[in-house]
Formats: structure tokens, sequence, C-alpha cells
């Protein structure tokens, strides 16, 4: 079995977690990296050290920028980080590329770009938050996969989206950690399976008389099944759309 973890704060919230629509996982980060940006947008106004940093890292990624967008009492702590930003960015581009050597693109960053930054130069720390957050409740999974407590609402609740399937699979410990892992998911999957068959059978226009059932958002659910996010719902009973609480709509 994995290493044990003492069971405080963060265990109890992925038992409660398993409960809510979509992978338990991607609802968690999602939390963390809120939380974070709740802390920025205060400490942005008061503390010069942190717009430096976040002048460094060039600010947020699209996904990020979205969910500052979404927060309230927000503009003056953007406004702060951003004109930070906007001003190193203008006095770069004025110097223009450099004539002999040297990379517009890294003074554009504030440093040496990497390989990957090269093509998407983006370096968003409320990211690093979030793979922080998604490693630290996918080591504690597995490390309480044979607690009944945690066991029982994994197994009746959402599961996991792909991507998050694959990374616990990659730090799986024992064969035992992921027989539990793996079968309450298959079953989940079979049960997709089904509810596809069904919707692509009502689809034909011999059958499209009839009403649909669970199936009637299944398209949905499976698309939140391989690429996840906080608050999609995996389960008939959640549905396939963002959830109220993250800022969705269920209507179609």
């Amino acid at each position: 079995m994995a290493k044990k973890l003492g069971k405080h704060t963060p265990y109890f919230e992925l038992v409660e977690a398993q409960s809510q629509a979509g992978c338990p996982i991607c609802r968690l980060v999602y939390k963390a990296t809120d939380r974070y940006l709740d802390s920025i947008l205060y400490e942005a106004v008061l503390d010069p050290d942190v717009r430096a940093k976040l002048k460094g890292a060039r600010g947020f990624c699209a996904q990020h920028v979205k969910m500052l967008r979404n927060k309230p009492g927000r503009a003056l702590g953007i406004a702060l980080i951003y004109r930070d930003i906007i001003r190193s960015i203008a006095q770069e581009v004025a110097k223009g590329p450099p004539q002999a050597g040297g990379s517009f693109l890294g003074r554009l960053l504030g440093r040496r770009p990497t390989r990957r930054e090269a093509a998407s130069p983006v370096s968003c720390p409320a990211c690093a938050i979030g793979r922080q957050a998604e490693e630290n409740y996918v080591e504690l999974l597995l490390a309480h996969l044979e607690d009944e407590k945690l066991y029982t609402a994994y197994a009746q609740g959402e599961g996991l989206c792909l991507p998050h399937l694959l990374l616990a699979l990659e730090r799986v410990p024992d064969e035992a950690t992921r027989r539990r892992l793996l079968e309450p998911q298959l079953a989940r999957y079979q049960a997709m399976l089904a509810d596809l068959d069904e919707f692509i059978r009502k689809r034909d226009y011999r059958f499209r008389g009839e009403s649909y059932g669970e199936e009637g958002d299944v398209w949905l659910r499976a698309m939140n099944a391989v690429v996840g996010g906080a608050g999609l719902g995996l389960s008939a009973r959640s549905g396939g759309r963002p959830s109220l609480e993250e800022g969705g709509k269920h209507d179609g």
C-alpha cells in the first residue's frame, strides 16, 4: 500500500470532493489556485515585492486570467499587477530586437526562455500552484485508498478525469492500490459507454420519437471525462455541464 499520510484538512477535503460534480482532483486544484489568486489580489495592493515577482512571470495564463475576471473587488489589484507588466513589456519593445546575439523573447520574458516557452511564452505562477496541488492530492488519494471512508466515497463518486487518472497511475505504489483505483473507474466507463450507445441509438431516425433519459447529456460527460475541469460532471447524476458553483449554466 501507499505510504500513509496524516488525516488532516486536505484528507477531509478529498473525501468531500468525491461527492461533488466532476473529477475531485480538478475541483481541489481549482480551489487551491482560487485561494492563491485571492491572496495575490490582496497582497498585490500592499506588497511591491509580490508585484515584482508577478512582473517577472509576466502575470497569468489565459485560464487564470479568466478566473481573475470573475472575482469581485479585483480591479485595483489587477491594475497594479498589470501596470508593472505592461510598462516592462513596453520598455523592452521600445528597445527593439537586438542587433546581434541575445534573445528578444528572453527580454520580453525577463529571462532566458525555455524551449517550450520559445514556442509559447507562458510562465504562470498560478499554474505552478495548481501543479503542486495536483501532486499533493493525487499522493493523498493513493495513500488512503485502503481507508474505507475514502474508498467508499471514491467508489460512489464521479471518479477521475483521464489526465488525473494517468497521473495517479504513474505514482501508484503497488498492485492492491492499482486495483482499488481502477475497478470503480472501469465501472464508470462501462456505464458511460452504455449511455453513449443509447444516445447514438436514439439519434437514428427510426427511434427519434423516443425521449431521452440519463443518456441525454452523455456527449458532454464523455468530453469532461477525457479533459477534466472543475465542477464538470462526469455522471448522469450531476450532468455534463459546469456546476453553478463554478459559474456554469444548466440550461441547454
